[in-house]
């Protein structure tokens, strides 16, 4: 008997063996199907030819599409032709729906455990609200234009913007501590505070500043000049506290800058009259020591005594002169009285030449008990004391301006002075409006649901657009 042979699987046309040349994806996609279209036609044909070899009766030379199973529907059959279409391939399904367990997990889980915190666990919030102002005695012109606020130039949005910055800083934590004893950081370190607003202790400053502005809430309106300071704290004495505490310091801070302000504007006044002051002793003392050196109170004094002894002296020198010239005419030269008027007429002459020289230019000594004092010349003499005359009339007269200046910045001075004004007290807040349970569990709810719907496209637009 011969034994049947499963006849070999038909050899497809040249055709259908070549691979299309794939120019983009879809005709990658296309070449990889129909691959995929011809393994599984000849899978078919060598289960249905191991099939059709048990059978008896079998004509090995049959055709084998026969054996191909049947499509869906009756009374046709398995093609040859129908492979180079394209197939409507199964897709896979998945036991697990992962769409609604990934909503579970990515939205209802998160939200549950987000309520059950602000439910059970989160601490509640007592909110202080205080609100003050800066404000000074002086007002410039564009305020009383109207205009200072608006263009924001006054002196006290200046100061209120300090503030405002101070109670947000480092500083404001220590100088509570120095000044008035509060240490912030142990009232957020209680016992029954939760744990994600709790701190330590000891935490340093420079890492608690962070913290402490998350507590506070300090906003200023620009318009009116008014600040206003909100503090959170975990019991309500706590948050009065706090807030007694930064009002204080804040004060403190204000008073301070006004100090300053006020001393450096007097300060340079001050030392402009204390200039004029100096100025006007060195001149004082420059005349002083003149008048000592030429033991003469007034120039024009001695100016006029100078005078009338050069007037004297040539008064009685004229009257010997004559009388010399009488004898001599009369008598001998050689006769003894007019030996001793001719000595006579040469002392009036040298004393006269002294005389005119301290007045006129030159330098004489002076003999007697004046002699090696003064420099003998009497128009140099009156020269400086008109010099030092004006320079003392000026020194006066700059001394009273300096004085009536600082008699003016003291006015002005108070005028600058910034005064802190509290306005809304701070109270004990009764209730505690922080946390708000339910808003925050339903923003919580719509933020883990918008991160799963993005995440959900994502998704969805990478798997569409997968070969």
């Amino acid at each position: 008997m011969k034994k049947d042979t499963a006849p070999a699987a038909p050899e497809l046309e040249p055709e259908s063996r070549e691979q299309p040349q794939a120019s983009n994806l879809l005709d990658m996609a296309k070449a990889r199907i129909v691959r995929r279209a011809e393994r599984q036609k000849r899978r078919l044909i060598r289960e249905a030819s191991a099939a059709a070899d048990s059978r008896p009766g079998r004509d090995p030379f049959d055709d084998d599409d026969d054996l191909l199973p049947a499509k869906k529907e009756p009374g046709k059959k398995f093609s040859t032709a129908s492979i180079f279409e394209m197939p409507v391939l199964p897709k896979r399904t998945s036991k697990i729906a992962w769409t609604p367990v990934s909503f579970l997990l990515a939205v209802i889980v998160p939200t549950l455990v987000v309520g059950f915190y602000f439910a059970f666990m989160a601490s509640p919030q007592y909110e202080v609200e205080t609100q003050f102002a800066v404000r000074g005695a002086n007002q410039s012109s564009l305020g009383a234009l109207g205009l200072g606020s608006l263009m924001g130039t006054t002196a006290e949005s200046g100061d209120s913007y300090i503030v405002t910055d101070y109670v947000q800083s480092q500083q404001v934590l220590q100088d509570m501590r120095d000044q008035v004893g509060l240490d912030v950081r142990t009232l957020y370190a209680h016992d029954g505070i939760d744990f994600f607003y709790k701190t330590a202790a000891d935490v340093p400053l420079d890492k608690f500043v962070s913290y402490w502005r998350d507590m506070i809430n300090v906003s200023f309106n620009s318009t009116t000049g008014n600040v206003t300071l909100q503090v959170y704290a975990f019991t309500p004495e706590d948050a009065k506290r706090i807030t007694d505490a930064v009002l204080l310091v804040s004060e403190n801070l204000v008073n301070k800058l006004s100090e300053e302000s006020r001393n450096q504007y007097t300060d340079v006044v001050n030392k402009q009259v204390e200039r004029a002051e100096n100025r006007l002793a060195s001149v004082r003392e420059q005349l002083s020591q003149l008048r000592q050196t030429e033991q003469a109170v007034d120039p024009s004094t001695l100016a006029s005594m100078e005078s009338s002894i050069i007037g004297d002296i040539e008064k009685e020198l004229a009257q010997i002169r004559s009388r010399y010239k009488a004898l001599t005419t009369a008598a001998s030269r050689e006769a003894p009285s007019a030996k001793v008027m001719e000595r006579r007429i040469i002392a009036l002459e040298a004393q006269l030449a002294e005389q005119k020289a301290r007045v006129g230019s030159g330098t004489v000594q002076k003999t007697g008990r004046n002699a090696g004092t003064g420099n003998g010349n009497l128009t140099e003499v009156i020269d400086r004391f008109s010099q030092l005359s004006i320079e003392q009339e000026f020194a006066v007269k700059a001394y009273s301006t300096s004085l009536a200046g600082l008699e003016t910045a003291m006015v002005e001075a108070q005028k600058q002075e910034r005064f802190f004004a509290t306005y809304v007290a701070p109270r004990v807040p009764e209730i505690a409006i922080y946390p708000k349970r339910f808003l925050n569990t339903l923003l919580g709810f719509l933020a883990f649901f918008a991160a799963w719907l993005v995440g959900f496209f994502v998704y969805k637009s990478i798997k569409d657009h997968a070969i």
